[in-house]
């Protein structure tokens, strides 16, 4: 297992998603038969206050951790990473340019961060007191995102993470491997990385606030930008016992494709992270893959250079080999550009395919 694939792992136990066999039915919806009856690229865009942070990962930069500090990747305190919404200002974010691109390179559909773990949402929500509507102005750049996805033709994909960090913030550890078998005496961390020898558990009416913000939240995305094609989820709720159901999502959206991050079943897979399956799965699946050389999802250092082109052929040839999808991310900067590398990438990977299927 890759060394991505391995933080992947780790990073999937700490925001609940894990499979499950509890029953499900997929989607018959003629207007999704898009998402299965091809192999798919797709444009992961993880962008929040992070990218304010130069060199931060997003969500991720917040947790202490040993082996990423002897690594030198970029880490702040919750509290000094949860400030940087006052220093978020992408003045440059234009995504019908890079999306227009990406439809033009073969590009089917495109997924775009409205709210990560750090529990900033990227549209002025009414719920909490965390998101554009007190920042920015009130600005809405995921309605921007939206509008740009159907100016150029491309099915409109929204990630949201259920775990919410800032909201948890009492009820969790921000130091991952914590009392661990590789650090077995590593104390938990709080807000400001300061060693705490216990958590809190998490009381029952914080469990509920949580689902009630969850469903006002999913409920604004699913209503406020007219049709979504395809939700993204990450990570489960502490309890789902009154969390939207499946049901729900539906008799807002009928097209929709729904990942299986949040119940551990879906309309398709998303265990593949950073890894590729050696054999046909035996569901629908995606694979998402980080385009850029930097280690993390979001805008961080050397995320102006892309992989050497082979490797995002090899990754096409594997999804088309085993009917699956290929997401690939990228990273824009704290202005909301992304560099030039991103269509050079592009224009390579388009070449490659032709090549490849004439």
């Amino acid at each position: 297992m890759s060394d991505k694939a391995k933080t992947a792992a780790e990073q999937h136990d700490i925001i609940g998603y894990a499979a499950s066999d509890g029953a499900f039915e997929r989607t018959k919806n003629a207007g999704a038969r898009w998402f299965f009856k091809k192999t798919n690229l797709g444009l992961f865009i993880h962008f929040g206050i992070s990218a304010a942070g130069d060199d931060i990962d997003i969500s991720w930069g917040m947790m202490d951790n040993p082996d990423r500090r002897a690594k030198g990747n970029g880490i702040l305190t919750p509290n000094e990473y949860w400030a940087l919404a006052e220093k978020f200002n992408p003045s440059r974010f234009e995504p019908e340019k890079w999306l227009s691109a990406a439809k033009n390179a073969g590009f089917t559909y495109a997924v775009f961060t409205t709210k990560h773990h750090d529990g900033f949402a990227m549209w002025p929500s009414d719920f909490g007191d965390f998101s554009t509507k007190q920042y920015l102005g009130g600005r809405d750049l995921v309605a921007e995102y939206v509008s740009a996805c159907r100016r150029v033709g491309l099915k409109v994909g929204l990630y949201y993470s259920p775990p919410d960090w800032r909201l948890n913030r009492k009820y969790m550890s921000f130091m991952t491997g914590s009392r661990s078998e590789k650090y077995p005496d590593r104390p938990h961390e709080d807000t400001n990385h300061m060693p705490v020898d216990r958590i809190p558990e998490m009381p029952a009416a914080h469990k509920e606030m949580l689902v009630r913000y969850f469903n006002g939240q999913v409920r604004e995305l699913l209503t406020r930008y007219g049709q979504i094609d395809l939700l993204w989820f990450d990570g489960t709720l502490p309890s789902l016992e009154g969390a939207m159901k499946i049901d729900e999502i539906r008799a807002l959206q009928p097209q929709i494709i729904v990942n299986d991050r949040l119940w551990g079943v879906g309309d398709y897979s998303t265990r593949f992270e950073c890894k590729l399956p050696t054999e046909k799965p035996d569901t629908p699946w995606e694979t998402a893959q980080i385009w850029h050389v930097g280690g993390g999802w979001s805008y961080v250092r050397n995320a102006d250079k892309y992989r050497a082109p082979e490797i995002t052929l090899h990754q096409y040839e594997v999804a088309k080999k085993f009917g699956g999808n290929l997401l690939l991310n990228i990273a824009p900067d704290g202005n909301g550009e992304v560099p030039p590398a991103y269509y050079d990438a592009l224009g390579r990977l388009k070449r490659d395919i032709a090549f490849i299927e004439k």
